[in-house]
C-alpha cells in the first residue's frame, strides 16, 4: 500500500511537472507576434499604435500570457487631409472601438463608435487630435474584462469562446489638419420634361443646410450617410433648354447647369369639367398648398414606387393636352384613371401621411410625404383609412377606391411623371445606397 502511494505521488509529481514544462515552453515561445495585426487608417495614411494589452490564450486557452505597453503621450502627425469625412479602415478582428475628437482649443467635437462616426461632420476646417482604441473581444464579452496589465503575467483565460482567441486593445493618437471643399455631382445633365435630377453634395464641413436656386422648382437639400442630398425636378411644362442650379456650401457658391430636354405627351379628349367654386378652391388651397413648400423630412422610400392602382385604365395621362370640344387646352399635370370600385389605393412607397380629408375640389384626398420634397396626391378615394400623422409602407391601403383616382407626384410644388418612378428611372434612384 506505501508502495503504491509512493508511485501515485510520483506519478502526480511527473504529470505536474510535465504540465508545468510544457507550460513553460508555451510560455516562452509565445511573442507578441501572436497578437493580432495593428493596421488601421485614417483616410489614406497607416495609424501606429500607441500603447496596447493583449492577452493571447496558451495551452488551448487555459491561460493567457500577457503583452502590454502603457499608452504614452506622443501623438502621430499626419498632415492634412483634403477629405471632409476621412474614412476609418479597422482590422478585420475590430469587435468594439471607442473614438474621440477634439478641435485645436481642445474641446471635444464628436464621442462614439467608429460607426457612430460614419454620421458625423466636421465642424469646420482646422487642426483636429483624436484617440482611437480599437478591441477584440469575444462574444458575449465587455472590453472592461480585459482591460489587463503591464507585468506580461500569466492570468487566467475567462473561457468565452473556443477555440481562444487574443483578447485586448491598440490605441492610436493622431493629430491632422482638415481643409476640405464641396463636391457637388448630379445624375444627369439633360433630362426630359418630367424627369427627375439628383443632387449630391460631399466633401464638405459643418451641419448648415446647402441652398439650392434653381428656375426649375423648390430644392430641399436632406442630410445624408455621404453630406446631402436633395432632387430637381423637370416639370411637364419645364422650358426646354439651359437651366442654371446654384448651390451655395459654407458661403461658397456652385453653379451647376441642367438642359431640359422636350417630350411629346401627346393629346386626350376629355369632357367638359364643371367650374369649382370659390368655397371649394379656397379649401383646397388652404389644405393642400402649404404643403408645397413644406420642410423635407428625411428620405423614406427604398427602391421603385408602386402604383397605387393594381388594375386600371388610364383616362387622362401625365403632361397630355386635354382636347376639349375640339379646342385644345391645357396640360394635365395629373394621371387619372378609371378604376375598380371597392379595390384598396395602396401607398406608392414609404411614408407619413400629411393630409386625409374630404375636400370639396378633389372628394377623399390623401398626401402622403416620402421625404426630400417628394410627396404622392391621391384623389377621388370612396372612402379613407388612414388619418394625418400616421406611417404607411409601400402597398400599405390607405383607402378604398371609386370609379376614378386621379393621382400626383410632385417635387415641392412641381409635378414629375408617374410611371419613371414605378420603373425606378430617373434622378430619384440614383447612388441610393452611397
Amino acid at each position: 500500500m506505501k508502495r503504491f502511494l509512493l508511485w501515485l505521488v510520483g506519478v502526480v509529481l511527473g504529470v505536474g511537472i510535465f504540465l508545468g514544462a510544457v507550460m513553460g515552453v508555451s510560455y516562452a515561445f509565445t511573442t507578441e507576434g501572436g497578437c493580432p495585426d495593428s493596421t488601421a487608417q485614417f483616410g489614406t495614411e497607416a495609424l501606429e499604435p500607441n500603447g496596447w494589452c493583449w492577452q493571447v490564450p496558451l495551452i488551448g486557452g487555459k491561460l493567457d500570457k500577457v503583452f502590454a505597453s502603457p499608452a504614452t503621450l506622443t501623438v502621430q502627425k499626419l498632415g492634412t487631409l483634403y477629405t471632409a469625412h476621412p474614412a476609418i479602415t479597422l482590422p478585420d478582428w475590430a469587435s468594439y472601438t471607442t473614438l474621440t475628437i477634439q478641435n485645436a482649443y481642445g474641446s471635444i467635437v464628436f464621442v462614439g463608435s467608429v460607426s457612430d462616426y460614419q454620421s458625423f461632420l466636421f465642424p469646420a476646417n482646422g487642426e483636429y487630435k483624436a484617440e482611437l482604441s480599437v478591441w477584440r473581444v469575444p462574444e458575449g464579452g465587455m472590453a472592461t474584462q480585459f482591460e489587463g496589465g503591464s507585468t506580461g503575467s500569466v492570468r487566467k483565460n475567462l473561457g468565452l469562446e473556443k477555440p481562444a482567441k487574443p483578447t485586448g486593445w491598440y490605441r492610436y493618437a493622431f493629430r491632422f489638419t482638415l481643409q476640405a471643399s464641396a463636391e457637388v455631382e448630379l445624375s444627369a445633365e439633360r433630362v426630359e420634361q418630367g424627369g427627375i435630377v439628383g443632387l449630391r453634395i460631399s466633401g464638405m464641413t459643418g451641419d448648415a443646410a446647402p441652398t439650392v436656386e434653381t428656375d426649375l422648382g423648390n430644392v430641399q437639400c436632406v442630410r445624408a450617410a455621404d453630406g446631402w442630398r436633395a432632387y430637381i425636378p423637370a416639370a411637364y411644362n419645364a422650358s426646354s433648354g439651359g437651366h442654371e442650379v446654384n448651390i451655395t456650401v459654407n458661403g461658397e457658391t456652385i453653379t451647376r447647369s441642367i438642359i431640359v430636354l422636350p417630350k411629346d405627351f401627346g393629346m386626350v379628349d376629355v369632357e367638359p369639367e364643371p367650374d369649382a367654386s370659390d368655397a371649394a378652391n379656397t379649401q383646397f388651397r388652404n389644405a393642400v398648398w402649404g404643403l408645397y413648400e413644406a420642410p423635407a423630412r428625411e428620405k423614406m422610400w427604398q427602391g421603385g414606387f408602386v402604383n397605387p392602382v393594381e388594375s386600371y385604365t388610364t383616362l387622362v395621362d401625365y403632361g397630355q393636352v386635354r382636347v376639349v370640344n375640339g379646342r385644345q387646352g391645357s396640360r394635365s399635370n395629373s394621371t387619372k384613371l378609371y378604376t375598380i370600385p371597392g379595390e384598396p389605393c395602396r401607398a406608392p412607397a414609404n411614408g407619413v401621411v400629411v393630409l386625409a380629408a374630404e375636400l370639396a375640389l378633389t372628394g377623399n384626398t390623401v398626401v402622403i410625404d416620402h421625404g426630400c420634397g417628394m410627396r404622392s396626391y391621391l384623389y377621388g378615394l370612396q372612402t379613407l383609412s388612414v388619418s394625418a400623422g400616421q406611417s404607411v409602407e409601400k402597398g400599405q391601403a390607405v383607402g378604398v377606391l371609386g370609379e376614378e383616382l386621379t393621382m400626383d407626384f410632385k417635387l415641392g410644388s412641381k409635378s414629375v411623371n408617374p410611371w419613371m418612378l414605378f420603373q425606378t428611372s430617373g434622378g430619384l434612384f440614383w447612388k441610393e445606397n452611397s
